[in-house]
């Protein structure tokens, strides 16, 4: 009886904008639809899931997921990756000023190794005063008179 009452159908009228239905009949074929009728049926059926469900994700296509997720995950990488470069340059910015600019290519190829190593080891957390002590070897209760 419950399956009788699924099939039944009834008739309405619905008005539609000629240009949506142009749009509806190129789906059709697609969405393996025999007539606008179930075409119309299908797409109502959809949007009132949509419209009941708190995640709608769920009526995303999976395609449509997938390719975001993708983007998310290259963005989220590659801006990682600018970051910790970033990160290095400052790194060598901060030895560099807090050395006074003492330096030629061989230290700048050493200072780049240094800055790598030392942002992996602090996670990022440079800071200016912990260079200077390092490039200056003072201790934090030591004073420093200024530079030479």
């Amino acid at each position: 009886m419950k399956e009788n009452q699924e099939k039944r159908s009834e008739r309405t009228v619905v008005w539609l904008d000629s240009r949506l239905i142009s749009r509806m009949d190129g789906w059709l074929e697609a969405d393996n639809c025999k007539n606008r009728s179930e075409f119309i049926n299908k797409a109502l059926r959809f949007y009132m899931g949509y419209l009941g469900s708190e995640d709608n994700t769920a009526y995303l296509s999976r395609a449509l997921l997938t390719a975001i997720q993708g983007t998310m995950d290259d963005n989220a990488n590659r801006l990682r990756s600018l970051i910790f470069k970033w990160c290095v340059e400052m790194n060598m910015m901060s030895h560099t000023i807090a050395a006074h600019f003492r330096t030629d290519e061989i230290y700048t190829r050493e200072l780049r190794a240094f800055a790598v190593d030392e942002v992996k080891r602090t996670n990022g957390q440079v800071d200016f005063e912990d260079a200077v002590r390092r490039q200056r070897r003072i201790e934090p209760d030591d004073q420093w008179q200024g530079s030479f």
